[in-house]
């Protein structure tokens, strides 16, 4: 056969562009959707034409199937001729193909076409007549088209199709992708974030209510909602900067971002999880706390589509949701919040936000000295930094305050010994910062922190000293 004919989402890519091409226009401004349901209602073939008008793609940065293209590669140099044929818009399967140089020929979506199923078919048998030719595709929408085909090239087909072709004796080349759907999904929820949400536990101790059974099944539900709800957000974050994360040397390797979960259930996750969230805290907790929900799911939000892009005010944003898990914990448990706790809170949090952004931007080259989908650059470096440990050196002299404040005098059998806590914090915040100079953090700091031995002894001792302070009488 001299014709190879090749499909691009999912085969070729393993992402889908419409989809993608839909969150980054849809990222621009939420409110378009509307627009966008005008257009669908005219038929994919129109929306994909108004959408390809005003969203472009890094055709360099898509996540590629690397084994299809080693393979089309080789076919290429025993002389077969590569066609390109996709659903996706004409100007992203040029983009695609003037990347790759290995295609001949490239068909795609235009004006009222929409080429897929059937319609690909078509198009392919108008282009080659009775030729034979070879099909590359992924999911049953391809199934006439393998069928067409004199040989079947399979890329994470369907169980079924994959046994059709080689009942048929038509398969001539099958790949499947290595890595779970299942492991993708639950790493891009990322558990390992729920360790923030142990905050929505400190004004449990610090009004040392731990001892309550049902202030602590309130808590422990709410830590529960909370992290699901953050779950949903991570989905809708990576959905929105997929072209960001892409060019990030650690954020390319999420789920998303790489490809390992198709779209459509990040897409599920996004709006399932905020569902679950706010279903159990409706029917289980007080309504208080699914207020401070609402309200850190409706920042969040924010963040993601406006506001972690001006300088200053997202790193304000990043702040206020960590303190909003500890407004969040005293709204589910009904203790009183400390003035104290909530000024300590978001010193110490606005410190790590720019400590997050410190570390972004100390990542970058010369050559590539602004962050993507960020208002920060390479000379605003120090800046960070000093704003960092200015507003952690705040947090500890509020701490200190705290310290000498009638309510712990009254509260606590020997107050002297939190004074230690000052130590302990001036210590775990040079220790975190000198690491973040050095460029030991990868990314998160907070993630860091939970797995830093020095940061877990320094929490392990924060706790024993409050105990001994409440307790024991020196």
């Amino acid at each position: 056969m001299k014709y190879v004919v090749v499909d691009l989402d999912g085969t070729l890519v393993r992402t889908d562009l419409f989809v993608e091409s839909l969150l980054r226009y849809l990222k621009g401004n939420p409110f378009r959707i509307f627009q966008l349901a005008m257009w669908l209602l005219k038929g994919r073939a129109f929306a994909k034409e108004k959408v390809a008008e005003n969203v472009d793609i890094d055709a360099e940065y898509l996540p590629y199937e690397e084994a299809l293209i080693g393979y089309l590669k080789q076919l290429k140099t025993d002389g077969k001729e590569i066609i390109l044929a996709t659903a996706s818009h004409q100007k992203y399967a040029n983009q695609v193909a003037e990347h790759l140089g290995i295609f001949d020929k490239v068909m795609a979506t235009s004006g009222e076409n929409n080429l897929k199923g059937d319609n690909k078919l078509a198009a392919i048998q108008k282009l080659l007549g009775d030729e034979e030719f070879a099909y590359a595709g992924d999911s049953s929408a391809d199934t006439p088209i393998w069928r067409a085909a004199a040989a079947n090239i399979m890329v994470n087909a369907p169980a079924s199709n994959v046994a059709e072709a080689e009942k048929a004796g038509k398969l001539s080349w099958h790949h499947k992708s290595e890595g779970s759907t299942l492991k993708a999904f639950i790493k891009e929820m990322r558990p390992h974030q729920y360790a923030k949400n142990i905050l929505i536990f400190v004004p449990l101790v610090t009004s040392h209510e731990y001892f309550d059974l049902a202030h602590l099944w309130t808590t422990v539900l709410a830590f529960i909602c909370f992290s699901f709800c953050a779950s949903g957000v991570y989905f809708l974050n990576d959905l929105l900067d997929l072209q960001e994360d892409r060019r990030h040397r650690s954020k390319k390797y999420r789920p998303i971002a790489s490809g390992a979960l198709p779209l459509p259930l990040g897409v599920a996750g996004a709006f399932g999880f905020p569902l679950f969230a706010f279903a159990v805290s409706i029917a289980f907790l007080p309504i208080a706390f699914v207020v401070v929900l609402f309200v850190y799911f409706a920042i969040t939000n924010a963040y993601s589509f406006l506001l972690k892009r001006v300088t200053t005010v997202d790193v304000m944003t990043l702040a206020i949701l960590y303190t909003m898990r500890v407004v969040a914990g005293a709204a589910a448990s009904g203790v009183d919040l400390s003035s104290w706790l909530i000024a300590f809170s978001v010193f110490i949090f606005v410190s790590l936000a720019f400590m997050k952004r410190y570390i972004e931007v100390s990542a970058l080259s010369e050559k590539s000295s602004q962050v993507r989908g960020r208002g920060y650059s390479l000379d605003d470096r120090e800046t960070m930094f000093s704003l960092g440990i200015t507003n952690f050196t705040a947090a500890v002299v509020i701490l200190a305050l705290y310290i000498n404040s009638p309510f712990v005098l009254r509260s606590y059998s020997t107050p002297e010994a939190l004074w230690l806590l000052c130590l302990l914090v001036l210590f775990w915040g040079n220790h975190i910062w000198v690491c973040a100079r050095r460029n030991e953090i990868p990314d998160d700091p907070v993630v860091f922190a939970i797995k830093d031995r020095a940061s877990q002894l320094v929490g392990v001792s924060f706790v024993i000293v409050l105990f001994l302070a409440k307790y024991l009488q020196f």
